[in-house]
């Protein structure tokens, strides 16, 4: 029915033509429920508000939504209201799609009710309980004393109590009102007996069925009695039940969850003011509609499924959804019943950036931001568990950086963070978006190239890589630093077939890169497999040896020009798990690269010196001892406490123990350096440096080290007294060495003819397989005994 039609009909207009009674046209107006008319009288009243926003005011959100939805279904509605301190009867008649409304004064309508005779009998009381809610009486007198004992009933009451007058005589009234009730009714009495005229009040009565009714009540005084008329009052029932509706509502609006109702049909009963805004539409539009209309976007999200869900079992469902409209998260409870799908939505952003946050922290690299190994290894095994990726080639790139340890040695951690954030940007500025760039540890990162083509598109990503990292210094503070990168590549399914297998395989033949020389670029193939495997196994057996005492110590003597034994070279040696012997060429290399170097060399230092403490205490004239310093444990930082806790250990006289430190080392940490070489100084150490020649000295440095002597390394004492260079420059260096008041050891002597030339020109202690070769510790010691020779015997053993 149209409106048009509405306002046509002869009786909607002599309604709306009243000037004595109040009524009103409402229907949904661009989806509002709006007032659209009003008789006379009402406009009066009304002003000029109109549309939903009177309704809303007069009655209140509750009334409006129970005319939305009374209309929705075409049903008229019955209720009261307070509107301005005055108690309405509201009556809406369904006219098709509109209601005509008419306003009533409350205290003029009453409820009209059949009179009935007392009951007194069981099967009477049955018969009542049964149908009370239809005999509620209009009216009834209650007749007591001035104490408030019952004198006398109406038959009425006599009805709705069960009882009758005799029953209940001489009873305390109070007995028959509801117990939170029995207050007003006390006060009524004393009011009353304490003033003339009559007095009025409300309070209920319960019956013995347990049944509670309002009554209105006027008390008066008649003689020495109290006369009290009780009128039945529905609007005290629905007072308290608006009321218990709006804490309910002020419960609902001021909660932090957004909620809205639905019946089984998906119509909008109720929604609190989050709950509009989470369905993006007012109020007004939403109540009575149906949600999954009005906010469509909301039925193709698992919202919709479980709602429906819970709809079809009666069960309550809770569950996480996001809202696509914002992407807040939300805990939703739906709640089941016989008419209404009750839907609560608790925000659980906060806690799920929480999680997000906690699930990044753990799958990434803190200092750089790129994923981490955990990461790396579930992106591997989504990608090679992808069937689309057996079409194509998947590289890895395992990269390790040349030259970080310097960086981290010399200028600190911080500068060595600092060049690791940098290093991680180059890498993710050479390589695809759908590339990932991840850091392993320290400075080692892995690059996954996915559907590549084939080996040598990784391999030219590897060059981008090394290209990248090596051509430009980073800038750190005021330094300029320049690194390397030593690149391994393996592929799948080529190389590996599974994410460790690759990782291996990447990392093997990063370490052929280390091996050719650095800053370089290697493909795995399958021999590097076996090489690594006997490196591995090597660093095993070295943790081992160093854990059980296996590192031995060989000595080899150094003689003075007249012959005599005045020093001994410790040299380590080290005793594998089958007993066989496995020179330092070996297994020094993977212990600096392990770090293995420092345990390691605390060991051989103190075994050194004990031996050379029970070795002297059978020498006339005590020898001295040399150790091999790595420059590893020199940049450690710990190597002068070593010193001194070794020393006080072992009671040997600091003079007798020489630290032969390496050329290279000490000239490119100089400044790292020089105050731990100082300090060894002062201990009464002496230092020497050793393969003097083969590095980059110059007078200025060696002036600055407080070093005493240096040796002549053996590619110098090789080719003499044959061969001119290596004459002059072996006198080069003796001359030098006399400037600044150096003591020469030449290392490496094999002929008489060296030794000869040699001693002729300076040099003041020799070594080398020619004068004796290195022997165990118990041999060495024999032979020092033995061989402690004198000047007169000099010529014939040297001989």
């Amino acid at each position: 029915m149209s409106l048009s039609n509405v306002l046509d009909d002869p009786l909607i207009n002599e309604l709306l033509d009243s000037g004595t009674s109040r009524y009103a046209l409402l229907g949904h107006v661009n989806e509002e429920l709006s007032l659209i008319a009003a008789s006379k009288l009402f406009r009066q009243e009304l002003g000029f508000k109109s549309g939903s926003e009177l309704i809303v005011n007069r009655y209140g959100m509750a009334i409006y939504r129970a005319f939305s939805n009374a209309l929705h279904r075409q049903q008229g509605w019955t209720g009261h209201v307070k509107v301005n301190s005055q108690w309405l009867r509201l009556q809406m008649l369904a006219h098709g799609e509109f209601g005509v409304i008419q306003e009533h004064d409350a205290k003029n309508t009453q409820l009209s009710t059949p009179a009935v005779s007392a009951v007194n009998t069981p099967e009477q009381r049955s018969d009542f309980s049964d149908s009370i809610d239809k005999k509620i009486p209009n009216s009834v007198l209650l007749n007591v004393d001035d104490k408030g004992r019952i004198k006398k009933l109406s038959p009425s009451l006599e009805e709705f109590l069960g009882q009758s007058s005799e029953q209940l005589e001489n009873l305390d009234a109070s007995n028959l009102v509801f117990r939170t009730d029995v207050g007003q009714f006390k006060r009524l009495l004393d009011q009353v007996k304490y003033q003339t005229g009559s007095t009025d009040g409300s309070f209920r009565l319960r019956n013995t069925f347990n049944d509670v009714v309002y009554f209105d009540w006027t008390a008066a005084c008649i003689g020495a009695d109290i006369l009290l008329i009780g009128r039945s009052s529905n609007i005290h029932l629905e007072e308290a039940l608006l009321k218990s509706e709006e804490r309910i509502n002020n419960i609902l609006e001021s909660m932090d969850d957004a909620f809205f109702a639905i019946d089984m049909n998906g119509y909008v009963n109720y929604l609190n003011e989050k709950g509009a805004e989470l369905l993006g539409k007012t109020a007004p539009l939403l109540l009575g509609r149906m949600v999954w209309e009005r906010a469509p976007h909301l039925k193709k999200t698992p919202l919709f499924k479980y709602v429906n869900q819970a709809k079809g079992s009666m069960q309550p469902e809770t569950f996480q959804w996001q809202d696509p409209a914002n992407e807040m998260w939300y805990q939703v409870k739906a709640y089941p019943s016989d008419e209404l799908i009750s839907i609560f939505f608790t925000d659980i952003s906060s806690i799920k950036r929480n999680e997000s946050k906690m699930r990044h922290q753990a799958t990434h690299d803190p200092l750089t931001g790129l994923p981490n190994r955990l990461a790396l290894s579930q992106t591997l095994q989504e990608l090679l568990g992808n069937d689309q990726v057996q079409d194509f080639k998947l590289g890895l790139l395992f990269i390790d950086l040349d030259g970080f340890k310097a960086v981290n040695d010399t200028l600190g951690h911080d500068r060595g963070d600092d060049l690791l954030i940098a290093v991680s940007k180059r890498l993710r500025s050479v390589v695809r978006s759908s590339d990932i760039v991840a850091r392993l540890s320290g400075d080692e990162f892995v690059i996954t190239l996915p559907y590549i083509a084939d080996q040598e598109t990784a391999f030219n990503v590897g060059r981008k890589v090394v290209d990248a990292v090596s051509k430009k210094p980073f800038e750190l503070g005021e330094k300029k630093i320049y690194v390397g990168a030593s690149v391994g590549v393996a592929l799948f399914p080529t190389d590996a077939t599974d994410v460790e297998g690759l990782l291996k395989h990447a990392d093997i033949a990063m370490y052929q890169a280390k091996q050719a020389g650095k800053n370089t670029v290697r493909v795995f193939h399958a021999n590097m497999s076996a090489t690594l495997q006997t490196k591995v196994d090597l660093e095993n057996d070295l943790h081992d040896a160093i854990l059980h005492d296996r590192i031995e110590l060989h000595y080899q003597p150094r003689f003075n020009a007249n012959g005599s034994i005045c020093s001994v070279e410790a040299l380590a040696r080290m005793r594998s798990r089958t007993g066989e012997l496995i020179p330092p060429a070996q297994f020094i290399p993977i212990a600096e690269e392990t770090g293995l170097i420092i345990p390691m060399g605390e060991q051989v230092m103190r075994k050194a010196c004990k031996w050379l403490k029970d070795t002297n205490k059978k020498l006339k004239n005590p020898i001295s001892v040399s150790v091999n310093v790595s420059g590893i444990q020199l940049l450690d930082g710990k190597l002068c406490d070593t010193v001194e806790k070794v020393l006080k250990l072992t009671a040997l006289p600091p003079r007798l123990l020489e630290l032969e430190l390496t050329e290279t080392v000490l000239m490119q940490n100089q400044e790292t350096v020089l105050h731990d070489l100082n300090r060894l100084h002062e201990l009464g150490v002496s230092l020497s440096i050793d393969d003097f020649g083969t590095g980059y000295s110059s007078l200025a440095t060696l002036h600055r080290m407080p070093v005493q002597s240096i040796k002549l390394d053996r590619s110098f004492v090789s080719n003499l007294p044959n061969k001119t260079d290596s004459v002059i420059l072996s006198r080069t260096v003796l001359a030098m060495a006399q400037a600044l008041g150096l003591g020469v050891v030449a290392e490496g002597v094999e002929t008489a003819e060296q030794r000869d030339f040699l001693i002729e020109s300076g040099v003041l202690e020799l070594q080398g397989f020619g004068l004796a070769r290195p022997m165990t510790a118990d041999d060495s010691r024999q032979f020092v005994w033995a061989q402690q020779i004198t000047s007169d015997k000099a010529k014939k053993i040297l001989a």
